[in-house]
């Protein structure tokens, strides 16, 4: 299965925007992708190095070997076109 992770922070205020949209798309397409948010202050997981995530809010798509990442924030259709949805 894709996944579609979001890196975010509890402070910043473009991510508590892009937030209410990515919950949206992952809740119209949770059957098809899964989806992942991770806090980057309490990332214990280390996806945020292994992903070089710089800037946030940023969305990673990983297919299988392929890894597609772009920072800031979407709206919903371009989120979905990044995804792959349409």
């Amino acid at each position: 299965m894709i996944k579609v992770i979001k890196f975010y922070a509890d402070w910043c205020g473009p991510c508590k925007v892009y937030a209410k949209t990515f919950d949206k798309v992952s809740e119209e397409l949770k059957d098809k992708y899964e989806f992942v948010n991770i806090n980057v202050e309490k990332d214990t997981t280390g996806l945020a190095a292994e992903y070089k995530v710089n800037g946030i809010p940023t969305t990673v798509v990983i297919d299988g070997d392929n890894v597609k990442s772009e920072s800031g924030r979407m709206d919903e259709k371009k989120l979905k076109a990044f995804i792959g949805s349409e």
